[in-house]
């Protein structure tokens, strides 16, 4: 599979007493910013260097019918689909040794024509330490999402899976994550306090897989 890594220039960082607060989304990650064709470009794994790499998935940008924007940060998000360029049906978001994290937050975005289920399992090692499901999330169109928040000790990985793979309806699987909270909540890191050190970084988008994924419907 052809695969591209990419580095992170930039991310929000916050120290606090018991760990670093990061928020990350998709919108500064080269080689292009809003990123490139769903069914054009390859999976991309990317590296915040020093807290996570993402991995599963491809950026996509400029969403179409997609109102969901809430706890988004337009026009990119990282997304996979059941048809093109190869890509996952499992996002995977794997935690740096080096960065201590006790609670991951974003927004998981159902980006199928139709209602769909989820699930999030957060792992310390190989045990599974929190896990939330999402079940029958709306359309994209209806503003399809729910917020991932899930706190433990010592997070070492997150897997985003869809329930249904069903190849007959859809493509099986369409989805996207953004606004991706270390050590806080999202809602917590779309309103920092006054004198939180935000340097914003970045983002991937989703756009092109709605773009063509309406074509093709």
């Amino acid at each position: 599979m052809n695969r591209a890594s990419l580095l992170s220039p930039l991310f929000a960082l916050c120290l606090t007493a018991n760990a670093a607060t990061v928020f990350v989304n998709f919108e500064t990650v080269p080689p292009e910013p809003t990123g490139p064709s769903l069914f054009g470009g390859p999976e991309q794994t990317i590296i915040v260097p020093g807290v996570a790499t993402f991995s599963g998935g491809t950026i996509l940008g400029d969403a179409s019918n997609f109102p969901a924007q809430s706890f988004a940060t337009p026009p990119n998000i990282y997304g996979t689909i059941g048809t093109g360029g190869n890509y996952q049906s499992t996002l995977t978001i794997t935690i740096d040794p080096t960065f201590l994290a006790n609670e991951i937050s974003f927004p998981l975005f159902n980006g199928a024509t139709q209602t769909e289920s989820y699930m999030v399992d957060a792992f310390s090692g190989a045990t599974m330490v929190g896990t939330q499901t999402f079940s029958n999330l709306p359309a994209n169109t209806a503003a399809g999402f729910g917020i991932v928040d899930i706190k433990a000790a010592n997070i070492t990985s997150v897997l985003i899976s869809p329930l249904t793979l069903d190849a007959s309806c859809c493509n099986g699987w369409d989805y996207a994550i953004d606004s991706v909270a270390f050590n806080e909540t999202v809602q917590e890191a779309f309103s920092p306090e006054p004198g939180t050190l935000t340097l914003i970084g970045l983002g991937l988008g989703f756009g092109s897989l709605l773009i063509r994924r309406r074509k093709r419907d």
